[in-house]
């Protein structure tokens, strides 16, 4: 319950810091509060994950990503299935290769279904390159541990920065675009295009999808259902 609570107000202080790190230009104190924040609530959610684990039932669908899938409700989403959440706000690849016993391995899953990277560019200044190298290490480690396993790898969806600029941040879709034209081109996975479904006419992040240009709300979540679905 406590760490429950704990995650709850981090949920809440992590966007403020975000904001205030960005307003200030992000300045050292700001930025490192901020990734204190991210840190903190990592190692929650990894404990938490190891407890839930001990529950889980082998042969399932498990969702691994950022906030974007944290704030994913699956269960609801995909009624009558076997499903795991086990995204954390805040993350990266490289904090997502740092938890793959606990989100991936320990639940040994038939399919695995990945959002992770739009992060990196706000938090790690990395490249497209960077992020498809880092994706497709995760792809090779979840092989490793089971070459039977299906792995569902979603585009990084689109930003609007006319919705929130604060939110968005360095994100751009160009980028994103990039690193998505390369994830399409990784082998031993089923690539879905969410980036597409999620757009408006100027490739941005519809509005009726976003309340900060960077999250998807129910709405948003319908659409991206609809596209995973048609490959589970």
């Amino acid at each position: 319950m406590i760490e429950y609570i704990i995650i709850v107000i981090l949920a809440i202080l992590l966007p403020i810091a975000s904001q205030i790190a960005f307003k200030r230009g992000i300045k050292k104190g700001s930025n490192d509060f901020f990734k204190l924040l991210v840190a903190f609530g990592f190692d929650s959610k990894v404990k938490a994950f190891k407890v839930l684990n001990k529950r889980s039932t082998p042969g399932g669908i498990v969702f691994i990503g950022d906030s974007i899938t944290q704030d994913y409700p699956v269960s609801e989403w995909y009624q009558g299935m076997n499903v795991y959440n086990r995204g954390i706000g805040g993350d990266t690849t490289e904090g997502l290769l740092k938890r793959m016993d606990v989100s991936v391995y320990d639940l040994k899953p038939k399919t695995v279904v990945c959002l992770i990277g739009t992060n990196d560019f706000a938090l790690l200044d990395a490249t497209p390159e960077n992020v498809a190298a880092n994706i497709e290490r995760i792809i090779t480690l979840i092989k490793a541990q089971d070459e039977k396993t299906n792995i569902i790898i979603q585009s990084i969806y689109p930003v609007n920065p006319t919705i929130d600029p604060l939110t968005v941040g360095k994100r751009t879709n160009a980028w994103i675009q990039k690193t998505n034209s390369i994830l399409k081109s990784l082998r031993d996975i089923t690539y879905v295009d969410v980036y597409t479904p999620l757009s408006d006419s100027d490739g941005l992040l519809k509005q009726e999808y976003s309340h900060d240009g960077l999250h998807v709300n129910m709405d948003g979540y319908q659409i991206i259902t609809n596209q995973i679905k048609e490959v589970l």
